[in-house]
């Protein structure tokens, strides 16, 4: 067990969350808790009525986001605006979803956006096909997506370690 776990903050918004995106933030969830590096705050947009604390104790953030329009929801963008400084110095990951894309339009233009509010995004990222009528990702119970998702916590938990200890040593020169 790790002696001091890095805290996770998942950001979704289930206030319209549809069954797919209820699915795949429970088999998120589920990956990142089956680890010991990672203690899992789960903040639900819809119900956060001040994001600022949670974002500022977390040591990364995983973005949990459909596509909409060839982006990213407008609440979204709202969300993490509000934020603002507890961004900086902090590693973020997604996982996306949408149609043909795989929601990675949406994730590409959140890079965009989290380079600009001093964020790492790391690379790895989890993006899933959402089909008409369809109520659960079909791949959740492929073996290449658990190791993507490990793939992708693996290198949160590093950047989460870099950065918590150089937030620690000196504050971030915003």
């Amino acid at each position: 067990m790790t002696v001091h776990p890095l805290r996770l903050a998942l950001l979704v918004r289930s206030a319209e969350a549809s069954p797919f995106c209820r699915a795949l933030m429970t088999w998120f969830s589920r990956q990142v808790e089956s680890r010991d590096d990672f203690k899992l705050d789960l903040v639900d947009l819809s119900v956060t009525d001040d994001l600022r604390p949670r974002i500022a104790q977390a040591d990364a953030v995983v973005i949990l986001a459909p596509e909409y329009n060839h982006a990213y929801p407008g609440d979204l963008k709202t969300a993490i605006d509000t934020v603002r400084e507890p961004w900086y110095g902090k590693p973020i990951g997604f996982v996306v979803y949408g149609g043909r894309s795989r929601g990675l339009r949406a994730a590409e233009q959140l890079r965009l956006v989290f380079g600009e509010l001093h964020a790492v995004t790391v690379r790895e990222t989890l993006s899933f096909q959402q089909f008409p009528g369809s109520n659960e990702p079909e791949e959740l119970d492929d073996l290449a997506t658990a190791a993507a998702a490990r793939s992708l916590l693996d290198q949160l938990a590093w950047w989460a370690r870099a950065l918590r200890d150089a937030r620690a040593a000196t504050p971030y020169p915003a």
